[in-house]
């Protein structure tokens, strides 16, 4: 037999409005952008989408923007069925809105120092199309994960399911982030010092800010 997890209506209630609020930011990133999004979803085959609009189109792009709040509300909803799995946080709306918050403050905080850093190295030229398309794997990965979680919220909510999603998850991220490197490797190699500054400062100094401003593990 499946181990269900149980919620109660309260929960239930907020999630879904949080579901339906990125389900109208898809459907608006899907309506006014209809040729880029056909293209943007084709996950296993993003080549095509990245030599059409990779060259054009920044992090500053409307597309690019939306996609990233819709990224930020996803994976904030992600976080907290993990923390709430682990039954270290509250289940709480005000909860939920701390963990979107604090993503949302970190995000705006890393882009603008990492600008001016990259800026002042003088490397932005090299770095951008490499944060675009990182960016861009992230919001496919995310596309994704919205709907296999809205099946475990509301179609399969038990933990065989839950692993089963987590595992799809972090697959699909590490696979992205491993082949973007590997395309990426010639040009970093001379900047090798950089690339280290890149994961260290930008990539995980974030997350430890995140989970030491949550209060983990408090009621």
């Amino acid at each position: 037999m499946e181990d269900w997890i149980l919620r109660n209506n309260t929960q239930q209630d907020w999630i879904s409005l949080v579901f339906l609020f990125n389900f109208i930011l898809l459907t608006f990133i899907a309506s006014s952008n209809k040729s880029e999004f056909k293209l943007f979803i084709r996950f296993f085959d993003s080549a095509l989408y990245f030599k059409i609009y990779g060259k054009e189109k920044t992090r500053l792009h409307s597309f690019t923007v939306i996609g990233t709040f819709f990224l930020i509300i996803n994976f904030s909803l992600v976080l907290f069925y993990v923390l709430n799995f682990l039954k270290s946080t509250p289940s709480s709306f005000n909860f939920f809105l701390n963990l979107s918050s604090s993503l949302l403050a970190i995000i705006i905080v890393r882009f603008i120092v990492e600008n001016s850093v990259f800026k002042l190295l003088e490397i932005n030229k090299l770095t951008e199309p490499f944060q675009f398309k990182s960016l861009s794997h992230q919001i496919q990965i995310s596309i994704l994960s919205f709907f296999l979680f809205l099946f475990y919220q509301y179609a399969f909510p038990f933990s065989k399911f839950f692993y089963a999603t987590l595992t799809t998850i972090l697959i699909l991220y590490i696979m992205s982030q491993v082949s973007l490197y590997r395309e990426y490797w010639n040009k970093f190699k001379s900047n090798l010092l950089y690339l280290i500054l890149y994961l260290c400062i930008f990539k995980l100094a974030p997350w430890i800010m995140l989970f030491s401003t949550l209060n983990i593990g408090q009621s």
